[in-house]
């Protein structure tokens, strides 16, 4: 069966979705890196692996599910709606004292981040074209990185001098700003019929698409990765004796390599060399990178900052490669494909905690980053069956 693989490039509404995913990014760097000492001072215990899994597990029924709200609704109004119900969380977190029920508040700021930062990638998809969806796709992650990459200093003093809420008061100026921009410079976006399938039928359509399949296996690599470094990397580092001003700092330092390399690389990856052959290397260098926090017990925080950073070279070389892969293997009204290969986010985030909650349970947190690099070096086997994105699929079963 022959699918018709036409896109169209709208660049005036591609930049007004650039500069809302690096207000989004700005608001996300906020709160990110909090969320599991934010948990832990909440219930008091280490024991905070329930409130990821509940949360991603109802992100994973939405995403599968989203295409359904989008084509009823719309992605302005569904896009609108997500960044709304985000905003009225984070003023609630902002000014609540830190227990049991703002811990299940910030459960479902986490479901709503899924969702806002997948209704945008349709926005995305929506006014892009393959010719340049390495460049789109790697200026897109630059810009919304240099988001992540302006908050953690700011976050890490703030925390550290005024107490949790202040990371969100952050994140609720950037969010309203979002909200606003959204309502009035986002239009419409998709006037072709969108998929619709049924979960069944949607799995059976996956099923047939082995390139789709490997690329989502890769993608689940990245998010365990980003899953367990975002929990433990912080817990870790504050057992070890540094504070949040100090850890802003190294987050800082570690989120460069989002800003300098994604535009580069995503340009490579249109013009010279096939995504396959540089996922290679990238995998190889955050799997070593992460392996090597092991054996680091320096008390330096030059050191830390450049291990951290070293990991970050290889996941923002994966980011971009996995999602320029991906998005020149579909079209803009695949929305329900586009909703599959978002739950690997969900997934990730409750894999990761299930198998990483006994491991830190019994030996603590240390041994997490063997496995951590163990389990993304495994991507180099997906990588050696990856069809070439230099043409696009015309046959749905061999997409």
């Amino acid at each position: 069966m022959l699918a018709r693989h036409k896109e169209s490039l709208d660049k005036s509404q591609i930049k007004i979705l650039y500069f809302i995913s690096f207000l989004l990014g700005v608001s996300a760097a906020f709160v990110l890196y909090i969320e599991s000492d934010y948990f832990k001072t909440a219930v008091k215990s280490d024991n905070i692996t329930p409130f990821y899994i509940s949360a991603y597990f109802v992100a994973l029924l939405l995403v599968v599910n989203w295409h359904h709200f989008v084509k009823k609704c719309g992605e302005k109004a569904v896009f609108f709606m997500t960044l709304f119900l985000k905003l009225a969380v984070v003023v609630w977190l902002a000014f609540s004292p830190v227990n049991i029920a703002s811990a299940l508040v910030l459960a479902a700021y986490m479901i709503l981040s899924v969702i806002s930062w997948l209704d945008l990638d349709i926005l995305l998809e929506s006014c892009s074209s393959d010719k340049v969806t390495g460049r789109v796709r790697g200026l897109y992650l630059t810009v919304q990185n240099a988001g992540y990459l302006a908050a953690p200093l700011f976050a890490g003093y703030l925390v550290s001098r005024f107490g949790l809420q202040w990371a969100f008061r952050g994140a609720a100026v950037f969010i309203a700003a979002t909200t606003i921009v959204a309502l009035f410079k986002v239009r419409p976006a998709c006037s072709k019929k969108i998929n619709s399938a049924g979960f069944f039928e949607l799995l059976g359509k996956i099923s047939t698409r082995k390139n789709i399949l490997r690329i989502y296996y890769i993608s689940f690599l990245l998010e365990f990765f980003y899953a367990l470094i975002i929990i433990y990397a912080p817990l870790y580092l504050l057992e070890n004796g540094f504070s949040w001003a100090q850890i802003g700092k190294m987050i800082a330092v570690a989120l460069v390599p989002f800003v300098i390399l994604q535009y580069p690389v995503g340009l490579l990856a249109d013009k010279k060399y096939e995504e396959r052959d540089m996922l290679k290397i990238a995998l190889l260098i955050m799997g070593l990178a992460t392996i090597a926090i092991y054996f680091v017990s320096s008390q330096s925080l030059f050191i830390w900052a450049l291990v951290l950073f070293g990991t970050r070279v290889g996941a923002s070389l994966v980011e971009v490669l996995r999602d320029s892969y991906f998005y020149k293997r579909i079209d803009k009204q695949d929305v329900d494909v586009v909703d599959f290969f978002r739950t690997v986010r969900p997934v990730a985030y409750i894999v990761g905690p299930l198998i990483a909650a006994p491991i830190v349970f019994f030996f603590q947190i240390k041994p997490i980053f063997i496995i951590i690099g163990v389990v993304v070096l495994t991507g180099l086997f997906a990588t050696k069956n990856l069809a070439s994105s230099r043409v696009p699929p015309k046959i749905v079963k061999n997409a």
